[in-house]
């Protein structure tokens, strides 16, 4: 299907230079927020089936009309956002289900670039981290543990980024960080966490490589790689990226004048092969890059010349792997929205996608946690990521089945079997996976069997050779059936 846009607020719903964020904390939910021309935190909310509906989420006068603004859903029943205030502050908003919005001040005024930007990110369900440019050009960083209070430091000193850019971060594994910015010569700067050591520093790109007023965004689109993108001083856009094991490369993304020196730009991977990125260009156009492994990068005009304020924002998600959505600030103060599905049209009802998302916990002594997402979609496609984290002294051969049991009684499995390392065992203490292929017996089946599907899943630490192995599925499949009030399953059908 192609590109469709729509006005999502109308002329001077935005602030001129305003930045946009967005999360999908659900599989069929999206939330986008704004600065208002008039100072204030407009937030616009989508469930499938409804219309998008507004809201002031803070009043005028709020917010810093030049200044960043982000957002994140570290579980599915909440959300959180932070901008810069009017008067240099840090302000949040958070949301759980089933309550109202709160907020709070992270910082006091005076502690953040009215001109900056502001990034966060959720490594792991039980923790936030925000980092923000200071009015002196440190980089601040304040970060959040259940159970406890918001704590702050200084990532990096006076002088360290320029004022007026952007910052961005992510965490491709549950116990590391990376976040990058813009130096205040022009210059990218990185600075990465891993869990039991300290924060360390480089220079991804040297002085000059970059515009001081320029927007940066960065992917992981699976765990062992990350990149980065950012407009460059003669408004080319660059690319840096990295693979486990190997250096940081960089190229040009897009020649001197494609992108605005001021605007945003923002990436996103759907599925784990394949990365987008869209930004302003020069004359107000949106400009979306495209790659899939295997292939060259691509390149299209998404929306045309003054569309987008050149000094605006941009944002994204995909909250399905089938699907992306796009906002940027237009030209006339107005929010643009534009969405792509890969299917004839967008999904009418729930049964287009099957989706299963959840945390996985292990009884007390076993030192490990996790979370997977399993999607089943009309056309066949399966995609199945997850991981493990093992946070404690043992090692253990780490095991997770889902099981989908159709109408007619048959019991399908989707299995993932790895191992974590603990303190006294060399290795990686994550387990990540992602696995993405194509069905056509559940393309074949989609309407009378697979979207109706129920499921359970059950998760296992320790060793199970082949015959636990099947014995472990058999059993997760006879309790989804005694549940069903089914006497007994069919068969069982391993999917992958």
């Amino acid at each position: 299907m192609a590109w469709q846009q729509f006005e999502l607020a109308p002329a001077n719903a935005a602030a001129n230079s305003s930045k946009v964020t967005s999360v999908s904390r659900i599989h069929n939910s999206m939330e986008v927020w704004w600065i208002g021309a008039n100072g204030s935190i407009q937030d616009a909310n989508w469930y499938e089936g409804g219309q998008w509906n507004r809201f002031d989420l803070a009043p005028a006068g709020t917010a810093a009309p030049n200044g960043g603004i982000t957002a994140v859903s570290r579980i599915h029943g909440s959300m959180e956002v932070w901008w810069i205030g009017a008067n240099g502050s840090v302000q949040g908003a958070f949301w759980y289900e089933g309550g109202q919005w709160g907020r709070y001040e992270l910082a006091p005024a005076g502690s953040a670039s009215i001109n900056g930007g502001i990034k966060a990110v959720s490594r792991i369900p039980g923790s936030m981290e925000v980092w923000w440019i200071g009015t002196n050009g440190s980089i601040q960083d304040a970060y959040w543990y259940e159970g406890g209070q918001w704590g702050r430091f200084e990532l990096a000193p006076a002088g360290s980024a320029s004022t007026s850019s952007g910052i961005t971060a992510v965490s491709r594994i549950p116990n590391s960080m990376e976040v990058w910015w813009i130096g205040a010569d022009g210059s990218i700067q990185d600075a990465y966490w891993y869990e039991g050591g300290q924060w360390g520093r480089f220079e991804l790109a040297p002085a000059g490589s970059a515009s001081t007023s320029s927007g940066i965004t960065a992917v992981s689109r699976i765990p062992n790689s990350m990149e980065v993108w950012w407009a460059g001083a003669n408004g080319s856009v660059q690319d840096a990226f990295w693979y486990e094991g190997g250096q940081w490369g960089r190229f040009e993304l897009a020649p001197a004048g494609s992108v605005s020196t001021n605007g945003g730009i923002m990436a996103v991977s759907r599925i784990p092969n394949s990365m987008e990125v869209w930004w302003a260009g020069a004359n107000g156009s949106v400009q979306d890059a495209f790659w899939y492994e295997g292939g060259q990068w691509g390149r299209f005009e998404l929306a045309p010349a003054g569309s987008a304020s050149t000094n605006g924002g941009i944002t994204a998600v995909s909250r399905i792997p089938n699907s992306m959505e796009v906002w940027w600030a237009g030209a006339n103060g107005s929010v643009q929205d534009a969405f792509w599905y890969d299917q004839p049209a967008p999904p009418s009802s729930p049964s287009d996608i099957l989706h299963i998302h959840d945390d996985i916990t292990f009884r007390s002594g076993v030192a490990v946690g996790g979370s997977f997402d399993l999607s089943l979609t009309r056309q066949g496609d399966i995609s199945f990521s997850g991981h493990f984290h093992d946070s404690g002294a043992d090692s253990y051969d780490m095991t997770l089945v889902v099981v989908l049991m159709t109408p007619d009684g048959l019991a399908y499995s989707v299995t993932h079997q790895g191992r974590t390392h603990g303190t006294f065992e060399p290795g990686s203490r994550d387990d990540d996976w992602a696995i993405n292929q194509h069905s056509d017996l559940i393309a074949a089946k989609w309407e009378s069997e697979f979207s109706q599907a129920k499921w359970r899943w059950s998760s296992h630490a320790g060793s199970l050779i082949e015959q636990d192995l099947t014995n472990f599925i058999a059993d997760v499949a006879k309790e989804l059936a005694s549940s069903l009030g089914k006497a007994a399953v069919a068969a069982v059908i391993a999917l992958i």
